[in-house]
């Protein structure tokens, strides 16, 4: 038919089209990094529409007296050690602090935060780049491997040639066989680059920066009311580590004392989260992609934001994670 090598060079120039735009985007997530700037994933929805989840923003470092209200910031997470979170600036305090707000939630961040914690502020975004980061956190296999398909059947076309040879076949059959041959050997080479292209794709997907608005250790707890009366702050005792079978641990405590403020949970002395005053147990979870480490976990119970005690005794957990896939136990 006529059309047939219209649709054979149509599909091949959309595909490789397709490859540019990939790798293009890759570009300008990995390139700004050689220059000192700080690329990461967006995680949440809490930036949305501005940013959605699977983005990576670019953000450029700046002199903290640079910042302005409206400007989206790069900045260490007041609520988890070591996790970065990127909301927008929203209001200035009389002490000087920043508060901060994502663009779909309802009120503004609770912990609010110096100028000394801003990293950057956000320049760039390349959208959805990052998704790979975001399957990986999410364990979605399925996602993966038919992202990888794609990859490699995309690739496998834009290899091809655009056009058919329309040389004329040679009348010998010592000829017929020598092009034959020589067709298998152009193809041999295409197969190669096809997945050498599809690993370098999703190598470079997978291996963008640390995620930004998502937790380093995530817990989750029962939420309750507390109460403060007169009293002194009392450590935790009794403290337990369960390993759990979706790769996350369970850190249980007793406590005696007068109900505080809440419970804060910390690794390697860091604030990890916070738990509230009834609650005796939480469950960490590491989303990093790349960790393997071993960490000690004590509970620090603040009855006051000046009024605390932390508990003499503690539990060590290890965590492994390679591409986001691995797990947290405890270390007995």
């Amino acid at each position: 038919m006529r059309s047939t090598p219209w649709v054979r060079f149509t599909t091949v120039i959309a595909a490789r089209g397709a490859l540019a735009a990939v790798f293009g985007m890759l570009f300008w997530a990995v390139a700004p990094m050689l220059l000192g700037w700080q690329s990461t994933t967006v995680m949440t929805g809490s930036m949305e529409p501005s940013l959605r989840v699977g983005d990576v923003v670019v953000s450029m470092p700046v002199d903290e007296h640079q910042l302005r209200k409206g400007q989206v910031l790069l900045f260490h997470d007041p609520d988890h050690a070591g996790v970065l979170r990127m909301h927008r600036f929203d209001t200035l305090n009389h002490d000087g602090t920043l508060t901060t707000k994502g663009d779909a939630n309802p009120a503004p961040d609770s912990t609010p935060i110096t100028r000394a914690a801003v990293t950057g502020v956000g320049y760039l975004r390349v959208p959805l780049i990052g998704t790979p980061s975001v399957w990986v956190s999410q364990h979605d296999t399925g996602a993966l491997v038919l992202l990888a398909g794609a990859l490699l059947a995309v690739t496998t076309l834009a290899v091809l040639p655009a056009t058919r040879d329309r040389t004329s076949p040679l009348s010998t059959q010592r000829g017929a066989r020598h092009r034959a041959r020589h067709r298998v050997e152009q193809r041999r080479p295409g197969a190669s680059v096809a997945m050498v292209v599809t690993l370098t794709c999703v190598i470079g997907a997978l291996a963008l920066p640390a995620p930004a608005a998502a937790a380093g250790f995530a817990t989750t707890a029962p939420t309750s009311a507390s109460t403060l009366t007169a009293a002194t702050a009392t450590p935790v005792t009794g403290m337990t580590c369960t390993s759990n079978s979706d790769g996350s641990v369970t850190v249980g405590w007793n406590y005696t004392g007068a109900d505080p403020d809440r419970f804060t949970v910390l690794v390697d002395g860091r604030a990890a989260a916070t738990q509230p005053a009834r609650s005796r147990a939480a469950t960490l979870s590491s989303w990093n992609l790349f960790t393997w480490r071993s960490s000690t976990v004590s509970v620090r119970t603040d009855l006051t934001g000046t009024w605390t005690a932390t508990a003499a005794s503690t539990v060590r957990i290890v965590t492994v994670r390679f591409l986001g896939i691995g797990r947290s136990s405890c270390d007995v």
